[in-house]
């Protein structure tokens, strides 16, 4: 066989699969068409040491679209997952009859470089009286839709003409029950306000930790069993997916590790 140039390819899978190797690492192996030729790489899901590469599920997850992780989804031929994108990091390797390509990375296509979505509400409320009086907009009534209601006076309006100005209207003063108005006339003095209830400290924790913690309570469950039941415990205390659980969240999975039943 040829050789490739060493150097990064776009490629699509023919086949994959999983395994556990001797060392005790499971790994996804998958066979790589590169400009005609197939090409053998993979990546690491789980490390030797038993510890989960976060990475390798998410590229995983990004090379054959999937949005969570099901063991179940690898009870199938290595040729169902043929045709995914994919880019492959091609090297020469020296072996006993000589050299060869090989692939030493395999990554989403385009490298797997993603952007996060913004967060526009925590930058509005951080930046926004900063922005407004440097382009000098008007805060936006958020109920209509539309600048706060003026009346009176000259403005110029966004297609050129001039409409009306003036101020804001300001709602006329009502009446308070909690308003003292004496004693003759049942006035009464409002109660002090209500401090927040404390925030309850969670000390951040791990996916490491808290996976074996889960399987030290559920140690009647297979590993089949527990594979399954694991993600649907995360979402069910955090709401979110393993792979968007925060060290604060995985805390909070811990805590309540520590407080439940066996399934």
């Amino acid at each position: 066989m040829a050789l490739i140039q060493e150097g990064t390819y776009e490629g699509l899978t023919v086949a994959a699969s999983i395994y556990e190797a001797p060392s005790g690492a499971v790994m996804c192996s998958m066979v790589v068409d590169v400009g005609g030729t197939h090409l053998k790489g993979g990546i690491c899901l789980v490390q030797k040491d038993g510890t989960l590469s976060e990475r390798g599920f998410k590229d995983v997850q990004l090379i054959f679209g999937w949005t969570e992780w099901d063991w179940a989804k690898w009870d199938q031929e290595p040729e169902a997952f043929a045709g995914a994108a994919v880019q492959a990091v091609v090297e020469t390797v020296q072996g006993e009859r000589g050299e060869f390509s090989s692939i030493k990375y395999i990554n989403p296509p385009g490298g797997g470089q993603r952007l996060e979505k913004a967060d526009a509400k925590g930058l509005a409320a951080k930046y926004g009286a900063k922005t407004r009086a440097l382009f000098g907009g008007s805060p936006i009534d958020r109920a209509q839709g539309r600048p706060p209601l003026t009346t009176g006076g000259s403005i110029q309006k966004a297609d050129g003409t001039k409409g009306t100005e003036g101020t804001k209207r300001t709602p006329s003063p009502q009446p308070s029950p909690l308003k003292g108005e004496g004693a003759d006339r049942g006035g009464r003095t409002p109660p002090p306000p209500t401090p927040p209830p404390a925030q309850v400290a969670i000390n951040p924790s791990s996916m490491e930790e808290c996976w074996e913690q889960f399987c030290q309570v559920n140690a009647s469950k297979t590993e089949l069993e527990l594979y399954d039941l694991w993600p649907k415990f995360v979402k069910e205390v955090t709401g979110k997916t393993q792979m968007e659980v925060t060290p604060q969240g995985w805390g909070k999975i811990r805590d309540a590790i520590g407080g439940m039943l066996p399934y």
